[in-house]
């Protein structure tokens, strides 16, 4: 994909949020349908190659103040613009080339809803037709991205809400241009654009600002050189957004203390997994005496790919190129919100057998079987007359669950599903159903999804009295 994504925006472009409206936990809704809508450019207005994107507003119970456009590289969305309407100008691009992207809405309160649907889109001229005769093309090309940034370290700035990062600077044989910063925030890495970075000849300098105080986030540094070609990223590093005076992560709360580093990760054998990776780290402890959550994040060409999360201190890694190396960092994450330190990196083979070859799952047309399990937790935020209600589901079986249906039935015909977020959500009378879509549809044992919905009751609000997922009932 070529490097240089830029936008001109048919909104303002919006930044993290630096504050989350209180008690607000709902996510808006998936945005309308994305499509690729005429160009707002009159002929010969110059606005480069790229395309123009349109999608339908997302509703929230409060409000939606921003949507992120994301364009998949790498097999992996990430973000590249955020506005406050829906529609975008993505430029910068390689003419003929495509790109994929997709639109995720986001509340005052940080809540991101689902995605939008996908849209493949070919770059052409945003002037409104093309020139009479083709632009000149640079002689000779550079196609040589700069060197990764190493020696990604934290340091600290006396501004609150903001965080500092030193590093060693990237090399490239024309020159290095600029450095992208990359913040985890919403379950996903976003593109800041709030980092003032200051490129000095012996180390580099950032302060991303607009953050929540006292809250962690991890963050990762991509080098770009004058041509648009992009470096792999540096390491993951976590840091606390500056408080003053110091609060908890995430505030309110009283714990601050994160987990241990993880350390030891290793590949486990003896268990065949055609183009996968099994792998495994040593247990870290909390103050808390709860055990922590463990992320694992998988690097890529040009960022972080997330392989999801787990209770325990291994995962299974899927859907890889046999034969291929593939690096890996994981986080511990406690109740309270607070990160560990990355483990050092860990470089790992995929077994041979390619992306194309099946991994052991449980379908949605399956029944139990040895090696599935599963636990529902249900919590509803009732007030007169409506609820918004959380629903994880963890796999706590030893197979991996390669699409899920969730069912459950109200206890009373009163309470009815409005409208819900992270599943296909239906109901038949008093029966419910939730179906993943096509980017949650794995779930891997000792992982967890989020899931919720918004609904309405008269009288009382009781719980379900059971769930099953794929037909197998859940503790």
């Amino acid at each position: 994909m070529s490097a240089g994504l830029m936008s001109a925006g048919l909104v303002g472009a919006a930044g993290l949020p630096a504050s989350a409206a209180a008690g607000d936990t709902a996510p808006p809704s998936a945005p309308g349908a994305l499509w690729h809508c005429p160009l707002p450019a009159a002929p010969g207005s110059g606005l480069g190659i790229g395309v123009s994107l349109c999608w339908g507003a997302a509703t929230d119970d409060v409000g939606v103040t921003a949507y992120d456009v994301q364009v998949k590289q790498d097999g992996v969305f990430t973000a590249i613009r955020t506005t406050t309407g829906p529609g975008s100008i993505v430029s910068g691009l390689t003419l003929g080339q495509s790109y994929t992207f997709r639109i995720v809405a986001k509340d005052a309160a940080g809540n991101a809803g689902p995605p939008s649907n996908e849209l493949t889109a070919t770059a052409g001229y945003l002037s409104g037709m093309p020139p009479s005769s083709p632009p000149p093309s640079p002689s000779p090309i550079d196609r040589t991205p700069p060197t990764r940034p190493e020696g990604l370290v934290t340091q600290s700035v006396y501004v609150n809400g903001a965080v500092g990062l030193v590093w060693t600077p990237s090399t490239d044989d024309v020159g290095v241009s600029a450095y992208d910063v990359y913040v985890w925030t919403g379950g996903a890495f976003l593109r800041t654009q709030q980092a003032t970075v200051d490129m000095r000849a012996d180390r580099v300098i950032a302060v991303v600002a607009g953050l929540t105080t006292g809250r962690d986030y991890l963050f990762y540094v991509v080098a770009k050189d004058r041509a648009g070609n992009l470096s792999a990223p540096s390491d993951l590093v976590r840091a606390r957004a500056m408080s003053e005076p110091t609060a908890a992560s995430p505030s309110p709360g009283t714990d601050t203390t994160p987990p241990g580093t993880p350390t030891g990760m290793t590949t486990v054998t003896g268990m065949d997994i055609p183009g996968g990776i099994f792998l495994a780290w040593n247990t870290v402890s909390d103050d808390s005496g709860i055990p922590p959550r463990y992320d694992l994040f998988r690097r890529t060409d040009h960022g972080y790919s997330y392989e999801g999360e787990n209770g325990t201190p291994r995962d299974i890694v899927t859907g890889l190129e046999g034969g291929k190396p593939y690096t890996f960092q994981v986080v511990a994450r406690d109740t309270a919100g607070n990160l560990s330190n990355p483990s050092a990196p860990y470089t790992a083979i995929a077994q041979p057998g390619g992306t194309s070859s099946p991994s052991p799952s449980v379908s949605p047309s399956q029944s139990a079987s040895s090696g599935s399990g599963c636990r529902v937790t249900y919590a509803a935020t009732t007030w007169d007359g409506g609820f918004t209600t959380t629903v994880t589901i963890t796999n706590t079986g030893t197979a991996i669950v390669d699409g899920w249906k969730l069912a459950f039935s109200f206890p009373l015909t009163s309470q009815r599903l409005t409208n819900g977020w992270s599943a296909v959500w239906t109901q038949t009378g008093t029966a419910v159903t939730a179906e993943n879509y096509a980017w949650n549809k794995t779930l891997k044992p000792g992982q967890s999804l989020y899931l919720g919905f918004n609904g309405t009751y008269t009288g009382e609000n009781p719980k379900p009295a059971s769930f099953t997922l794929n037909g197998t009932t859940c503790s």
